[in-house]
């Protein structure tokens, strides 16, 4: 089977994505099909420093430049290759493919949401709004769909109106190296890059400062903990790029900031150990389309508390613990009190107890294996290529 991969440029490819990509062409590669992976050149953006004249020389990049480059390339394709847009924010492009044998990737409607007006917490302009309207209008036009979650695949299906030809769940694969950890190890490690005492624990948080992953939250959570424990656990803020001026204002405000700590930027085993020392991770996401730390934390041995919406319940299961959804809306220091009394709860598990919720986030983990997944999605693009039923 020949398969190429559409993917976003270089510049614009996280490291989620990234590893995505990677994941797919190098697990099909293995299992003796021929992949390629083709991206839009940077033309026009790589030579502009003005992030918002960049923005839209990047959209000429893509949209204008790169359908001219493909259609070119695509002439010595053969008919049976399979084009695999790798993330629905590229449904711009299927034009492109809606003749050819082709799927869709879905990872979350977030962007789409907002534009529709439906998540209030972060209004989008008219420029954005026509954005992701473009984004829809090719979406529609797609014939298969693989969603990474449950709840994407079901909101697909709502934004689409009527049913698609094919529409597939599959999750997400986890990467083996996120494993369970000598924790007293890991923390010493830590606290030598660190410089900080993390003999106790600590509590983490990763994730980058979009409005979603909710860190005032995380900080308002940590803050009402601390007024009434007397455990002064630090708080490891990791992940990301630049914080947000509010967020930073928000830290600066704490009684306890000189306890909380900006990581940004950490490279993939200091993330692994952040998750095996730490004594719990807090996740109160507003909005995910899968939760790649729920995961990984679970299969690092480490307790994890998360939103009770999907898909964050989904791929917790029944291993991690759950707060109820924050809303900015109604009285955030509620949330923060009732919310800081099941971090306590989890800090203070006794050996025996934690042993038991480790074990049950490793058994949760195992529908992310990824041998499983990528023959799913094998199979999924083989029903394609030769046209059976699903």
């Amino acid at each position: 089977m020949k398969i190429i991969f559409l993917i976003h440029h270089e510049k614009s490819l996280g490291y989620s994505m990234s590893r995505y990509v990677d994941f797919l062409s190098s697990g099909l590669q293995k299992k003796g099909h021929e992949t390629e992976i083709w991206a839009p050149k940077l033309y026009l953006s790589k030579f502009q420093q003005s992030s918002f004249l960049n923005k839209w020389l990047r959209y000429i990049d893509q949209f204008l430049l790169f359908p001219i480059e493909f259609k070119t390339k695509s002439y010595k394709v053969t008919p049976s290759t399979l084009f695999v847009l790798i993330d629905q924010a590229l449904s711009i492009w299927m034009p492109l493919i809606k003749n050819k044998k082709h799927v869709v990737h879905c990872h979350d409607f977030i962007a789409l949401k907002a534009a529709k007006g439906i998540i209030k917490e972060n209004p989008t302009g008219w420029t954005g709004k026509m954005y992701q309207f473009l984004i829809l209008a090719g979406l529609k036009k797609a014939n298969n769909y693989i969603s990474i979650s449950k709840n994407t695949a079901s909101e697909l299906e709502d934004f689409l109106e009527e049913k698609p030809m094919l529409s597939e769940q599959i999750y997400n694969a986890l990467h083996s190296k996120f494993v369970p950890g000598d924790v007293p190890e890991t923390r010493r490690t830590l606290e030598n890059t660190l410089k900080l005492d993390l003999t106790q624990g600590y509590i983490l948080h990763v994730g980058g400062d979009t409005f979603y992953k909710n860190k005032k939250g995380v900080v308002a959570v940590y803050n009402a903990w601390r007024s009434f424990t007397s455990q002064p656990l630090p708080l490891l803020l990791v992940g990301g790029t630049k914080q947000s001026a509010t967020l930073q204002n928000v830290i600066a405000k704490s009684p306890y900031v000189e306890n909380i700590h900006i990581l940004e930027k950490v490279e993939e085993q200091f993330l692994l150990k952040a998750y095996q020392g730490a004594t719990v991770m807090l996740y109160p996401s507003l909005y995910e389309g899968f939760g790649w730390p729920i995961a990984e934390a679970l299969a690092s041995g480490c307790p994890v508390i998360t939103t009770d919406t999907a898909p964050m319940n989904e791929v917790g299961g029944k291993a991690a613990y759950y707060l109820r959804r924050y809303d900015t809306y109604k009285n955030s220091r509620i949330w923060a009190k009732t919310s800081a009394k099941v971090l306590d709860q989890i800090i203070g598990l006794n050996p025996e107890q934690r042993k038991t919720v480790v074990q049950a986030g490793l058994e949760q983990i195992s529908i992310f294996d990824e041998k499983r997944i990528i023959d799913q999605i094998e199979k999924v693009y083989q029903k394609i290529v030769t046209n059976q039923k699903v």
